[in-house]
């Protein structure tokens, strides 16, 4: 296919801001997403501030004061736009830091004990596990049974408690790092919805798509993108809130600690927040808890494996047209070849596989 000029050029602008770009992609893929989910609010602000500017236009008074009126109108939907994406970013995270800061820097010390000492199991586990194992002296097949689950939860406590440590201090950083990938984060998710408009009619240009078929896209990826809000991030939440009062209710030192590593895990299919509850329940039950630990595990069971298998299905497929068992692999596809972020790309290009097979579909359907 030759290039024409203007198109070689979009393109040379494109690879500019790839080189700029390409040393944060999960940031500018994590700000895309943004922008994608919150591009409505912005289009609904605009339409508000062209009426108010109609109307500022029309109105008497002096020339100045009316054109000034008139630019602040023309600017007032991206200010809007910019201190509600604030509001929406920096509520949580300070809500967050005020109620767990205190306990999460408790946690994170008893989790680098648990770390140094190999992730053993406490002395009072110890203690109570050889006190049934005597019990169980005179039924070797029992006792042989016991030793291997044993021997299995050790390494399953261990293995659970490195990685919770492990992600945590991922999902933590370093101070700057953190500030600085959260200033690019807001200022790319900005720029992308300022400027939708212009780069989606330029992406139309490069690759000679038809712009109502873009828009078709962006549609398709905005639903995913609100599937996942309510099915992956805000189930997780609700998952963790509801493991954090049970931790308290247990008498779980830290509970909000706890229940904030509950919902980072949350998301993770099949097991997600039993990673933190099944080594709390254990802990409880061999340290004298029976009840508590009962309790704890059928809460864990019933009520917040509940909402997991209830809502997320709900909501995942209201925003993307696939079956939920193929919703879970592409999750699990896209943890394994992205990390974290797979959580949202995998459903991501999930969606967007769909709708590309959908037009291509009516395409074919057209042409013949």
């Amino acid at each position: 296919m030759t290039l024409t000029l203007p198109r070689l050029l979009y393109i040379l602008a494109a690879l500019a801001l790839y080189l700029l770009l390409w040393p944060n992609p999960v940031t500018i893929f994590m700000a895309a997403c943004l922008s994608c989910l919150s591009l409505p609010l912005y289009r609904g602000l605009q339409k508000k501030g062209r009426l108010w500017r109609k109307r500022l236009e029309t109105t008497a008074g002096q020339v100045r004061w009316r054109k000034f009126r008139v630019a602040l109108s023309s600017s007032l939907p991206l200010y809007t736009y910019i201190a509600t994406l604030l509001f929406t970013i920096l509520i949580p995270i300070a809500t967050l830091a005020l109620l767990v800061t205190p306990q999460a820097a408790a946690g994170f010390e008893r989790l680098r004990e648990l770390q140094a000492n190999n992730f053993q199991l406490p002395p009072e586990w110890v203690a109570n596990i050889q006190q049934w194992r005597m019990s169980l002296a005179e039924y070797p097949r029992m006792e042989k049974m016991v030793s291997d689950f044993l021997q299995k939860l050790d390494a399953f406590f261990g293995d659970a408690m490195s990685l919770l440590l492990s992600r945590s201090m991922d999902f933590l950083g370093g101070t700057m790092t953190v500030l600085w990938t959260g200033f690019l984060f807001f200022t790319l998710t900005v720029i992308f919805t300022s400027y939708a408009r212009h780069i989606r009619k330029i992406s139309g240009r490069i690759f000679h798509i038809p712009q109502s078929m873009l828009a078709r896209f962006t549609t398709a990826i905005h639903r995913a993108l609100r599937g996942i809000l309510l099915g992956i991030i805000l189930v997780a939440a609700a998952q963790g809130i509801l493991c954090g009062i049970a931790f308290a209710v247990a008498g779980v030192r830290q509970p909000a600690f706890w229940g904030l590593l509950a919902t980072l895990v949350a998301p993770i299919p099949v097991i997600g927040t039993a990673i933190v509850w099944v080594p709390l329940c254990l802990s409880l039950w061999f340290t004298g808890k029976g009840m508590a630990a009962v309790g704890l595990a059928l809460w864990g069971v019933v009520v917040v494996a509940g909402v997991d298998n209830v809502l997320r299905p709900l909501f995942l497929q209201q925003g993307i047209k696939a079956p939920f068992f193929v919703l879970i692999i592409a999750i699990l596809c896209g943890m394994a070849s992205f990390g974290p972020v797979g959580l949202i790309a995998g459903p991501v290009l999930l969606a967007f596989a769909i709708q590309a097979v959908e037009e291509g579909n009516c395409t074919y359907r057209h042409n013949v």
